[in-house]
Parts: C-alpha cells; sequence; structure tokens
C-alpha cells in the first residue's frame, strides 16, 4: 500500500511528540523568571546612575531626602560638597548601597593645588568613597597640560585608598581641549573623568575615544533620553538631576 505522505516536505517525522501542555505553575514560574531578569538589568544601569546636590543652599533635610531615596533604589552614588559628607555618611548608615562622592573645587576649579589636596585628604577621613575635583581650567585653556598633569598625580596620592575623579566643564574649554585633558588624566592615573555642561555628543564621542578605557567615563545627562544617548556613546556612568524618578520608574517597569 503507499503511504499518503511519501514524498512529502511537510510530513512530520514518526518519532515527534506532541509538546505536552505547560502547567499553570510552570507559566507562573517562567513569568516570575523574565520578571528577575528585567529587575537585575534594572539594577544593574540603576548602579552605573548618579545623583549630585551641589547647591550651597542645600538644607539637611534636602540631604536628608536624597540620601534616603537614592539608598531605596540603590543609586550608584550622590554627590556632594565636601562640608556635607560627614552628615551624608551618618544619613547612609553602617551599609550604604550607594556610593558617597565629594565634590572638590566645584565649580570652577580655581582653588591652589595645596587647597585641593587638602580638601581631598579631608573627604576621604570624613567618609567619601571617592572624590571629584575640577579641573584648574585656566591651565587646560592656555595649553598648560604639565601644571595638569603635576595636579592630577598630587590628587591622585592625596586620595588613596579612595578613587580621584577629574571633572572637565565643557562649557569652559574647547572640543580639543577636552581631549587633551582626558588623555592627561587617564595617564596620570585618574579612576574616571566626569564631562558636565556638554554643549553637543560629539564631546562625548571624543572623549570616549580619547580615554580609551584607560579610565570610566561619566556624562551628566538632562534625562532619560539623554542618559540614554550618553550610554550608546560609551559612557560608564551617568549623572542625572532626576536620577532617583528615572531609576524608580525603571524598576516600576522591570516590576510589571
Amino acid at each position: 500500500m503507499q503511504n499518503d505522505d511519501f514524498g512529502r516536505d511537510d510530513a512530520a517525522p514518526m518519532s515527534a511528540a506532541v509538546p505536552p501542555s505547560v502547567s499553570s505553575e510552570e507559566l507562573a514560574q517562567f513569568e516570575q523568571f523574565k520578571r528577575l531578569k528585567r529587575v537585575e538589568k534594572a539594577r544593574a544601569r540603576i548602579a552605573k546612575t548618579e545623583c549630585d546636590m551641589l547647591s550651597p543652599a542645600a538644607g539637611r533635610a534636602e540631604l536628608k531626602s536624597l540620601c534616603r531615596e537614592a539608598g531605596r533604589v540603590a543609586l550608584g552614588g550622590i554627590v556632594v560638597l565636601p562640608a556635607y559628607v560627614s552628615p551624608c555618611v551618618a544619613y547612609l548608615g553602617d551599609d550604604p548601597s550607594c556610593s558617597l562622592i565629594a565634590a572638590v573645587s566645584h565649580p570652577h576649579g580655581g582653588d591652589t593645588l595645596a587647597g585641593k589636596m587638602a580638601a581631598v585628604k579631608r573627604a576621604v577621613k570624613d567618609g567619601a568613597d571617592e572624590v571629584e575635583v575640577c579641573a584648574p581650567y585656566f591651565a587646560v585653556r592656555e595649553g598648560n597640560m604639565a601644571y595638569f598633569r603635576r595636579e592630577c598625580k598630587k590628587l591622585k596620592k592625596a586620595a588613596k585608598p579612595r578613587a580621584l575623579r577629574v571633572v572637565l566643564d565643557c562649557a569652559l574649554l574647547s572640543e580639543s581641549d577636552v581631549v587633551r585633558a582626558c588623555n592627561v588624566a587617564a595617564e596620570s592615573g585618574a579612576n574616571a573623568v566626569r564631562l558636565v555642561n556638554v554643549p553637543a555628543l560629539s564631546f562625548v564621542a571624543s572623549a570616549k575615544s580619547a580615554l580609551r578605557d584607560r579610565c570610566l567615563l561619566k556624562v551628566d545627562a538632562a534625562g532619560a533620553a539623554a542618559m540614554d544617548e550618553a550610554e550608546a556613546l560609551g559612557a560608564s556612568l551617568v549623572n542625572c538631576p532626576e536620577a532617583v524618578g528615572v531609576c524608580s520608574e525603571l524598576l516600576a517597569e522591570a516590576n510589571r
């Protein structure tokens, strides 16, 4: 007798079995697995997101609120003025879920090297996990990279055992200035370079190219869309004034 299926390409092999039905319990477990993966991905991104409170008018209530909210979402870090390091250490508690970063010589970078070193050492002593120091913009603009290199090396030593970040204000520097400064900072052992007041995405791309993964690149972003753009161009860390709100939404979306 001729097999009706003979020669048919779509004939199912005799060994093929109908897949068993999936139970509601297994479906629930799978959905839970997917949710946990989404949350894991969201938390990994949140760990690279930071927020600062650098207004001299900020009061203790505002600082305490930022520390509480940053801890709630496990933000990557918060940046505060040196005078606020000690109270923030207390607000974050004994087992903080985010880093505390001190901003030194903010926002002008024009303090003497001795003054910057003293401020860095004090911030570390007070409990800062890292320090961000504004570059000497006058030296970078004038092309005095020898001075800038010396400052970076001295500050790196002063920050030990904590990490040193160098802040570059793009509103005060040309794109070529930023590239030169990135090279010097990386060569001098800085752990990260932060770009603030970025006028165009080309600054981010140029900085990333100059650093060549020798240190991290942190970029300021105004909101969620700008954060996406900075990360797409290679920013390892992103600073956003709306960080707590953005990260809260990320977690809420992941848990849906």
